[in-house]
């Protein structure tokens, strides 16, 4: 009789619970919530907009990285190949051209 208790699952235990009373508190702290709520969209706007224009700043930012990063890479590429070419050149390594 104790294996078959081992090896059953347990199941969740439930319950159903009823609120006994009103809180009159709670009731009037959720209605001022939804009336500075209706309130405050004019500022919820403003900072939205401060939001996006930080936002547009950050992405302008790393564009202009972006290309300055380009930039360079192309400047020491150039070089680069600058310096190959006058080593090959005029260090006698004729053999490598």
């Amino acid at each position: 009789m104790v294996l078959r208790g081992l090896f059953k699952p347990h199941k969740n235990k439930t319950y159903d619970y009823t609120p006994r009373y009103y809180n009159a508190r709670k009731e009037r702290l959720e209605n001022l919530m939804k009336a500075k709520e209706a309130k405050s969209d004019e500022d919820y706007i403003k900072g939205y907009r401060r939001k996006t224009f930080r936002e547009d700043w950050r992405t302008k930012k790393s564009q202009s990285m972006d290309v300055n990063r380009r930039l360079r890479l192309m400047v020491i590429v150039i070089f680069l190949f600058i310096f190959a070419y006058a080593a090959m050149k005029y260090g006698k390594l004729d053999f490598l051209l």
